[in-house]
């Protein structure tokens, strides 16, 4: 008799492409996989996968099998939401984060989603996003939290909140009491994130449907980095207004005002399509209730922790 464990690994190795990509996303060994694969092939007495390639590529009968084994896993999906019981297939939960979410929901987060599923195994990753985007088409992560960086149909995408942006300078650097153009803005260097940035991914984009010549200093991959190069007087950067209010405040940064406003950049939670669907948008739904770029506010716990 088949079973759920052998028909999983018949479509993950048939949508990834390799066993070790199948292991990695059902949280299992290559050799597991190779047995299961085994295991089917000589209970239906057929070849699945063409071995002689590099790559696990399906036979034509392998091929049948992967979409009759899509139903069979849809139909299981259906069952579990009308249960109400989303979580119980998953034993592990993948999800990818940029590190500004880190700074400042992940935690909250995190806490709710344990409270919420304890049965289930979170681990959380920080990258920069076109990198969590590779991961997620690799079958490497579950859910990744990015600016729009890609389109696949393969993919869901549930839109969670837009994060506004503002130049910001070193009090040093220029005098911010007048109202500048963007081309005096931008006379000076901009410091930016690594080119895999979302963010910076977008304003590329930006930038060139303005007719605007950028002197781009990349300072690497760290928000917190970036943010310190430009107090110290480096150049000018664009930094998330609400996580960096503070430093405003305190006279650490300057806004610089401009008569264009920087476009907002809208924050989504993507996950494959061909997955625990229902668990996935439910883990999204629950981004939708955190996602806040706003600075946390240490609690008195928290404070006595580091005293």
């Amino acid at each position: 008799m088949l079973t759920f464990k052998q028909i999983e690994a018949v479509h993950w190795v048939g949508k990834l492409g390799s066993f070790a990509a199948a292991a990695d996303k059902l949280n299992t060994t290559q050799s597991a996989i190779s047995k299961r694969l085994a295991e089917i092939e000589m209970l239906l007495n057929l070849q699945l996968f063409d071995r002689s390639h590099r790559t696990a590529r399906l036979t034509d009968k392998g091929q049948e099998i992967l979409a009759l084994g899509e139903e069979i896993l849809m139909l299981r999906e259906r069952y579990i939401v009308w249960a109400g019981r989303e979580s119980i297939t998953v034993r592990r939960f993948r999800i990818g984060v940029t590190e500004l979410t880190a700074l400042t929901w992940l935690p909250s987060f995190v806490q709710a989603f344990r409270n919420t599923w304890p049965e289930v195994e979170l681990q959380p990753e920080i990258d920069v996003s076109v990198s969590l985007c590779e991961k997620l088409k690799k079958g490497a992560m579950d859910l990744i939290v990015v600016p729009p960086v890609f389109s696949d149909s393969t993919f869901e995408a549930v839109r969670l909140k837009d994060l506004t942006l503002a130049w910001m300078c070193s009090p040093a650097l220029c005098d911010t009491r007048k109202i500048m153009t963007l081309q005096e803005i931008t006379s000076y260097p901009v410091l930016m994130q690594v080119e895999r940035s979302g963010v910076d991914v977008g304003y590329d984009r930006w930038f060139r449907d303005q007719g605007l010549t950028i002197q781009r200093v990349y300072a690497g991959n760290s928000l917190i980095a970036l943010s310190a190069l430009t107090t110290l007087g480096f150049g000018v950067s664009y930094l998330p207004s609400e996580y960096f209010e503070s430093m405003a405040t305190s006279g650490q940064l300057r806004i610089l005002r401009s008569r264009q406003a920087l476009p907002r950049v809208p924050y989504y939670a993507v996950f494959r399509n061909d997955g625990p669907l229902s668990f996935s948008k439910r883990v999204a739904e629950m981004a939708q209730q955190f996602c806040n770029f706003a600075k946390p506010v240490p609690t008195k716990k928290a404070k006595l922790e580091r005293i």
